[in-house]
């Protein structure tokens, strides 16, 4: 037997600890993982020797922007900016412009996708004003449904008792989770100050939006997946309703790792909706992901916006960061630092994520999976935005010191990526779009 590709000699993680071994690479699919001495032979050698090989992160919550918005992002440049930092499979938000609640729209999507990738490339869909006129020719290709109780997809939309109900009675219908943005804020609400805005989008917003779709979820028996927790309230209200097959819940890098003392605030550079926490906060938010008892997993949020809306002043600035490229490096550098174990990286990056969206052959490295798998060097360096291959450049990460640089990504057996460059054309590379296996 032969393979076509062989990582040799390797670091892998088995069993939470460091071996060496050596990958194989068949087709589209992981064909073993082998002890040095036994690997079979191969059309492709590759020496990773001192070199960590890991499954790519798959990223539940992505924001490609495209359509009427790609001056800020595009399939081309997110999907770069995904393979560079080590993400193999992106979940695409349906809150583009226009949204994604027609057929039309989501056609326009993969069809621009599929020319333009250089990863896995999955969507959701938005719930219209009126549940029932849900398009339910989306249900095949989706893996989820995205609400916005604070920021409706449609005009007077309203997130009522009943109305979280019937959107969580749909997502029940067709299998898919519902996912949602925990701000129970009117997005017609007075901000003239930066302390309104932080009072607007505060703790007592996300936990009351939090409260009533857990509240839902008794009546419904729906799955619910809780986007970008901030918040330790928010967290032990989830603890306290634990339940992993039909409550999971995120949490971002810059909730992770940020707080809001550390910025001025003088314009957008960290302005992200939720907004950074206290220090208390993000403590409470890295303990509970590493006990399972509350947070899941960890997605990007990458909301890119051009300079000039990240560099206005604060209260004119737009809410988001790009993360793609960060994601991976900040968090295997907690690996290396010794405040995350291989396990828990292993687990909130890649295989849990796919599990939540049912992904079922990725997220692991190991026979029969897909061969979406990223090659890491051990280095220290300092993260800088004007590299990112993203249109975003603009990170509240600038200057942080990461230990971790993806310097080869593999999509579907196809290597993308290799030390800073794109070896093949985009469009050629991973799967559009994404269905439950």
């Amino acid at each position: 037997m032969s393979v076509d590709l062989l990582l040799n000699d390797a670091t892998v993680v088995v069993g939470g600890r460091e071996e060496v071994r050596s990958i194989g690479v068949k087709s589209d699919k992981i064909e073993g993982i082998y002890p040095i001495g036994q690997e079979p032979s191969a059309n492709r050698v590759i020496d990773c020797s001192n070199l960590y090989v890991l499954p790519g992160m798959v990223d539940i919550h992505v924001h490609l922007r495209d359509l009427e918005q790609e001056a800020q992002e595009d399939y081309r440049t997110g999907t770069m900016a995904a393979a560079a930092g080590g993400v193999t499979t992106v979940l695409d938000m349906p809150n583009s412009v226009p949204p994604v609640l027609s057929r039309d729209v989501l056609d326009k999507k993969i069809a621009n996708a599929e020319l333009n990738r250089y990863v896995n490339v999955g969507f959701y869909a938005g719930i219209p004003k009126r549940v029932e006129d849900f398009d339910e020719t989306l249900v095949p290709d989706i893996l989820g449904l995205k609400v916005y109780p604070h920021a409706p997809l449609t005009e007077g939309t309203k997130y009522t008792r009943r109305r979280i109900e019937d959107c969580l009675a749909l997502a029940k219908q067709h299998g898919l989770p519902l996912m949602f943005h925990p701000d129970s804020s009117n997005k017609n609400a007075p901000i003239l100050t930066i302390q309104d805005h932080f009072v607007v989008h505060d703790c007592d917003s996300e936990c009351e939006s939090l409260k009533r779709f857990i509240d839902a979820k008794r009546r419904i028996d729906g799955r619910i997946h809780v986007c970008h927790v901030s918040c330790a309230s928010a967290a032990r209200l989830i603890a306290q309703s634990r339940a992993e097959d039909s409550l999971t819940a995120e949490v971002t890098p810059h909730h992770l790792l940020l707080s809001g003392d550390q910025f001025p605030n003088n314009d957008g550079v960290a302005k992200m909706l939720p907004p950074l926490r206290s220090p208390y906060d993000h403590q409470v938010l890295r303990q509970m992901l590493c006990d399972k008892c509350a947070i899941d997993c960890v997605a990007s949020d990458h909301a890119p916006h051009t300079e000039e809306k990240k560099r206005a002043e604060f209260l004119k600035a737009a809410s988001g960061i790009p993360g793609l490229e960060t994601t991976v490096p900040l968090l295997l550098t907690q690996v290396f630092d010794g405040r995350l174990s291989w396990v828990d990286y292993l687990r909130v990056c890649c295989s849990v994520p796919a599990e939540i969206v049912g992904l079922s052959d990725k997220g692991v490295l190991a026979k029969g999976y897909d061969a979406d798998i990223i090659v890491v060097s051990r280095e220290e360096y300092r993260i800088r935005g004007d590299r990112f291959f993203s249109k975003a450049k603009i990170t509240p990460f600038e200057g942080y010191r990461v230990l971790a640089r993806p310097v080869m990504t593999i999509v579907g057996g196809e290597i993308v990526f290799s030390h800073g460059r794109f070896v093949i054309e985009a469009g050629r590379a991973g799967r559009v779009p994404l269905r439950k296996r």
